[in-house]
């Protein structure tokens, strides 16, 4: 399972849940969701035992989690669960400094501006042309996959210099180019 099949398995829970919860039979959806709750208190209780036990297993055990924790689908259910063993800033600069080299080959820099209602800020320096587009995509892609709880990403002075807004382009005049009659 990649990171969009994640997704898209975790959106098709919620859409169930929202079914869930518009069932007019109120004694069936309290049921359903007491179920699905007490299925997630129980997931939660396991993992955060293995998070315990690799925690408390010496170097190999906190190596082995640290493996566990920056793949991006266990990335995505230890923070579910809230049991991650990395703070999120500590896991956006992971991947921040995991983007290092590919950053450096288009001689750009980040730095981390703040976060706001979940938004990541980033401020980019650029000394080279290259391609911003794919830059903040790759950008983007790994801190949703280090820290998926943060709702977006924002990287300012990474834009394509190429870009020309539409407002700024004018249609061309077209000039009537008239022909006089020369005597016969």
């Amino acid at each position: 399972m990649d990171n969009h099949e994640f997704q898209a398995q975790t959106q098709r829970i919620d859409e169930l849940v929202q079914r869930v919860s518009a069932l007019p039979d109120k004694d069936a959806r309290t049921a359903a969701l007491e179920l699905l709750q007490s299925t997630m208190d129980f997931h939660g209780s396991v993992l955060s035992r293995i998070v315990e036990l690799l925690s408390e297993s010496g170097e190999a055990g906190r190596n082995l989690l640290n493996k566990l924790g920056s793949d991006p689908l266990v990335c995505g259910l230890l923070v579910l669960y809230g049991i991650h063993p990395l703070t999120m800033e500590q896991r956006i600069n992971g991947a921040l400094e995991r983007l290092r080299p590919q950053l450096q080959k288009h001689g750009t820099t980040l730095e981390i501006v703040g976060i706001t209602d979940g938004a990541l800020r980033l401020k980019a320096r650029r000394e080279a042309q290259g391609a911003p587009d794919k830059l903040k995509l790759a950008i983007e892609q790994a801190v949703l996959e280090a820290a998926p709880e943060v709702t977006g990403v924002i990287v300012e002075g990474l834009s394509s210099s190429d870009f020309v807004p539409l407002n700024m382009i004018q249609p061309a005049t077209k000039k009537v180019k008239t022909y006089e009659e020369s005597p016969a």
